[in-house]
């Protein structure tokens, strides 16, 4: 006679890690230099899938068990540099992953919102620091993040996270920030000292399918602050900003907006990678690369003429960066393209070809690798 019953299956929590260094499970990126060679000018990379391996990568690599967790990656990439194998490798560099820890707020320890917290996009800049587009899957909200590297020399960074999520409030109140109820937020750059949003042409939960770019005060940036506010229920000291941040410079028409990141362009004019979710306006596998001109506000973008056509779905350019002077594009597989830009000597001479392909340095880049994000950094000797 067979015995029927329910047999509980436990999973054993993580044993924990501390100290310096990262744990070997969250390597990637196999094919990269084992060592920080890079200075000067490069382009860093936010590998924006989640860190934990043991969840195929749908959640962060927990460090203790107790809503502490490591997040996402890091790299450092030189467009320029010359391989003796031929290859890519020496080009790429880990620096480091987000440590989602105390700093981030007991509450957010607390809740478990650290296990899928990720990071969108970053923009450097020489005094305002590193800042990233983060989203809290678990309160389905956006913000903005200022991180510090610890060490630039080195591969195995815990890079400290600073969060101030977008302020709340009804979609027609004014008091509500510009960017909260935005369903995608794709893009963020500096353009000259101004921090800058772009957010794709989605309808969200705020009805609005033209996407648009926003501004951030520099009073924000040059004393980030936290506030609590009453209808708040979990009263968290260490979550909201203080203030709405997304203040609107431009809109596109409706279902057109940033499909992946913000740049400078030579005359230092906003330069935007755009594509429409609806064929009638432009195909669908498409981005277009469009100005926006942040000295008059409210002036509709426009298309500098340059496309990029036969992308596959998921594969817009969603890292722009300019290293030396050249624009490089990067898609969230590691397909970089180089962007011929027009010069006075050739003010029609517009070209984009493809420059190289991180993906072979990556184990799984289809499990594990989405680089959703990039900017310029200098990196001193």
């Amino acid at each position: 006679m067979l015995l029927g019953g329910c047999v509980e299956l436990t999973v054993e929590p993580p044993t924990g890690f501390a100290g310096d260094g990262l744990p070997a499970e969250i390597e990637v990126c196999p094919g990269c230099s084992s060592e920080q060679v890079t200075s000067g000018e490069a382009i860093l990379l936010v590998n924006a899938k989640l860190s934990g391996p043991r969840s195929n990568f749908t959640a962060n690599f927990a460090i203790d068990g107790e809503g502490r967790y490591i997040g996402a990656g890091l790299y450092l990439y030189d467009p320029r540099r010359e391989c003796e194998d031929g290859g890519s490798g020496c080009r790429l560099a880990r620096v480091g992953h987000l440590w989602l820890d105390d700093s981030m707020g007991a509450l957010s320890v607390g809740d478990g919102s650290l296990e899928r917290f990720g990071v969108r996009d970053l923009a450097w800049h020489p005094q305002r620091g590193l800042w990233g587009l983060s989203y809290d899957a678990l309160n389905d909200e956006w913000g903005l993040v200022s991180l510090t590297v610890p060490d630039w020399r080195r591969t195995d960074n815990h890079v400290a996270v600073e969060r101030y999520t977008f302020m709340p409030g009804p979609v027609s109140d004014a008091a509500t920030d510009a960017c909260y109820w935005r369903q995608m937020l794709s893009g963020l750059g500096f353009v000259g000292d101004t921090l800058v949003v772009g957010s794709a042409g989605k309808a969200g939960n705020g009805f609005d399918a033209r996407g648009g770019v926003f501004s951030i005060p520099s009073s924000f940036l040059e004393a980030p602050s936290h506030c609590v506010f009453p209808n708040d229920r979990t009263l968290d000291p260490k979550y909201y900003a203080c203030a709405p941040l997304c203040e609107v410079e431009a809109l596109f028409e409706d279902r057109v907006g940033v499909a992946g990141d913000l740049t400078e362009d030579p005359q230092g004019r906003l330069l935007a990678a755009v594509r429409a979710e609806d064929p009638a306006i432009m195909p669908v596998d498409r981005n277009a690369l469009f100005h926006v001109d942040m000295a008059a506000p409210g002036a509709a973008p426009a298309s500098t003429g340059v496309v990029i056509d036969g992308l596959l779905a998921g594969r817009d350019i969603d890292g722009l960066a300019r290293v030396d002077g050249v624009l490089y594009g990067i898609d969230p597989l590691g397909l970089v393209y180089r962007v011929i830009e027009p010069t006075p000597e050739q003010p029609d001479v517009w070209s984009v070809v493809v420059h190289d392909d991180l993906s072979p340095l990556f184990d799984d880049p289809i499990e594990s690798l989405r680089l959703r994000g990039a900017t310029r950094v200098v990196v001193e000797p």
